[in-house]
C-alpha cells in the first residue's frame, strides 16, 4: 500500500534547529457537499516594498504541550479506521531498512478538528449519494433513510463528522436459485480492482478527494473496497481514509469516512528522523509480550543506524519462532490518525512502506515521529465507549436493540430500570492490541434482559437521556 509522495526534504528545512520554528500556518476550511479545501500562507521573508525597514520585535514561540497518545484513532463509530487488510500486526514483527531513508523536517504540527457538522453539510453529503430529503437529528447524529432495503446515511454531528452510507438491498438483483449469496441477494463475484476504482472515483471527486491517494482495501465478502487517503497540509495521511465499497453489480454499495479535515492548531513539535522512528517501532514489538532473552537477535541497522532487539524466547517454554522480518522499502514523512487526549487527530509520523522478506503484500505502517520528550503516557483508566441505539423491539422480558456497529468484536448491552423508564447502554468492544480490523459498518441487534416486561415504560439511551424509538 505505497503512498506516492516525494521523499525529498522540503526546501530550506534544517535538521533539528535549537529553537522551534513556525514559518507556515495552514488553515483548513470545510465547505459543502462533503468537499474539503485547504489554503496555506507562509512568511515571505519581507519581499514587500518596506522590506528594508527595521525588524519588528520577535514573537515568542509557543511551547508545545506534551501529547497523550493512546494509539491509533479508536473505532468510536463505524467509519473509524482500523488496520487495513494485509497490514502487519504490531507484535511478532521486526522491520529492517531496505535502503537509505530521506531526511525529514525538524518540526511539525498536530492537526485537530474543532468544528461541528451542520444540517447543510449532512444534506449535501446525502446528495452525493443521490438521496433526497433532509436528514433528521437523532442522538448526536444526522440520519436519513430507513435502512434495510432502502438507502441509509448517518453522520456524526461532532467533529470530525464520521459518516456511513449504505445503499440498501433494494437495488440488487434476486439471488439465483440454489446459490449462496455472498453480498445480500446478489450472489455474484466481486468486480476487479480497476472496476471498483472507476465506480468509486465519481463519489470521491464529489467529496473533494479527487487527488487523494487510492488504495486497494481488499474484499469484504463480495464487496471490493477502495480507500482514499487525503493530503492534509501538503502531507500524506494514513488512517484518515474514506472507504468506498463497490458491489458485484459495479455500483457503490456503501461508503464511510470523516467529513471534516483537521487543522494545524498546536505549536510545532520537534520530530525524530526515520531511523529513530523505526527503532522505536521495533522496540515496541516486545511491549506486553514475553521478556526478551539474553540471546535476542539484534536488528542490523545497515548503514550505521540503531540496532534494536525483538522478543525471541519465553523463559517458561524456551525458544519460540523468531519475529517475522519485514523489509522497509520506503519511508515518507506524513500524518497518521491517532487518539490524542481521547479525540481523533492527525499526528506527525513516519509512514513506512513494508513487505515481508519472504514475499507478500506491500502495506503501510505508521510510527509517531513526535520527539519522546513531548509524549506522555495516557491514563490507565479509560471508560467504555457507548453506541447509540437506533430502535428496539419488545419480546416479553427482553428488548432487542438495533444499532450500527463494527464487524470486529461482540457488543454487550445492559439496562437500568425503574417504574417509568428503562435506560439502555450498549458497550463497544475494544479489540486486543495487534488485532486487525477493517472499517465496515453493519446493522447489529443485541438482546437486553429486563427484570420485568416493559409494560409501557419509556426506553432511553443512557448517555444522552434521549428516547429510543420502537422498531
Amino acid at each position: 500500500m505505497s503512498i506516492e509522495r516525494s521523499d525529498e526534504n522540503p526546501a530550506g528545512s534544517r535538521r533539528r534547529p535549537p529553537a522551534l520554528i513556525g514559518a507556515v500556518v495552514a488553515a483548513v476550511v470545510l465547505a459543502g457537499g462533503g468537499g474539503v479545501w485547504w489554503a496555506a500562507t507562509a512568511d515571505s521573508g519581507g519581499e514587500g516594498k518596506n522590506s528594508a525597514a527595521a525588524p519588528a520585535s520577535p514573537t515568542p514561540t509557543p511551547t508545545p504541550t506534551p501529547l497523550s497518545i493512546s494509539g491509533p484513532a479508536d473505532r468510536t463509530d463505524p467509519a473509524a479506521q482500523g488496520i487495513a487488510p494485509g497490514e502487519p500486526a504490531p507484535t511478532g514483527v521486526i522491520y529492517r531498512p531496505g535502503g537509505e531513508f530521506p531526511e525529514g523536517p525538524a518540526t511539525a504540527r498536530v492537526h485537530r478538528t474543532a468544528a461541528t457538522v451542520s444540517l447543510a453539510d449532512a444534506t449535501r453529503l446525502a446528495r452525493v449519494f443521490g438521496m433526497p430529503g433532509t436528514p433528521a437529528s437523532q442522538g448526536g447524529y444526522w440520519r436519513l433513510g430507513a435502512g434495510g432495503a432502502e438507502p441509509y446515511l448517518e453522520v456524526s454531528r461532532a467533529a470530525p463528522g464520521t459518516w456511513t452510507y449504505l445503499r440498501g438491498t433494494g437495488g440488487l438483483s434476486p439471488c439465483p436459485s440454489g446459490s449462496v449469496c455472498a453480498d445480500g441477494p446478489s450472489g455474484r463475484s466481486p468486480v476487479s480492482p480497476g472496476a471498483a476504482r472507476a465506480a468509486a472515483r465519481p463519489v470521491l471527486e464529489a467529496l473533494g478527494l479527487g487527488d487523494a491517494a487510492l488504495t486497494d482495501g481488499g474484499l469484504l465478502g463480495a464487496l471490493r473496497v477502495v480507500g482514499a487517503d487525503p493530503v492534509v497540509g501538503g502531507l500524506p495521511t494514513h488512517g484518515w481514509s474514506t472507504d468506498v465499497r463497490v458491489g458485484p453489480d459495479g455500483a457503490v454499495a456503501g461508503a464511510s469516512g470523516r467529513l471534516v479535515l483537521p487543522e494545524a492548531r498546536d505549536a510545532a513539535y520537534p520530530v525524530v528522523g526515520a531511523r529513530a522512528a523505526l527503532a522505536s517501532l521495533n522496540a515496541a514489538q516486545g511491549a506486553g509480550t514475553a521478556p526478551a532473552c539474553a540471546t535476542a537477535v539484534p536488528l542490523d541497522g545497515g548503514d550505521g543506524g540503531p540496532k534494536t532487539a525483538g522478543p525471541e524466547c519465553v523463559p517458561s517454554s524456551g525458544r519460540t519462532a523468531p519475529p517475522t522480518p519485514m523489509t522497509v522499502e520506503k519511508a515518507v514523512f506524513g500524518l497518521s490518525a491517532q487518539s490524542v487526549d481521547d479525540a481523533p487527530a492527525l499526528v506527525p509520523s513516519w509512514l513506512f512502506t513494508v513487505r515481508p522478506e519472504a514475499g507478500g503484500t506491500v502495506s503501510t505502517v505508521a510510527q509517531v515521529a513526535v520527539a519522546p520528550a513531548y509524549l506522555e503516557a495516557p491514563s490507565a483508566s479509560r471508560p467504555a465507549r457507548g453506541v447509540t441505539p437506533l430502535s428496539y423491539t419488545e419480546h416479553g422480558r427482553t428488548l432487542e436493540v438495533a444499532f450500527w456497529g463494527g464487524v470486529c468484536g461482540t457488543y454487550s448491552a445492559s439496562a437500568e430500570e425503574d417504574r417509568t423508564e428503562v435506560r439502555v447502554t450498549i458497550t463497544e468492544p475494544r479489540p486486543e492490541p495487534g488485532t486487525a480490523c477493517v472499517a465496515m459498518a453493519e446493522r447489529v441487534t443485541v438482546p437486553v434482559a429486563l427484570d420485568a416486561p416493559l409494560a409501557g415504560r419509556t426506553v432511553l439511551e443512557t448517555a444522552s437521556g434521549k428516547p429510543v424509538p420502537r422498531g
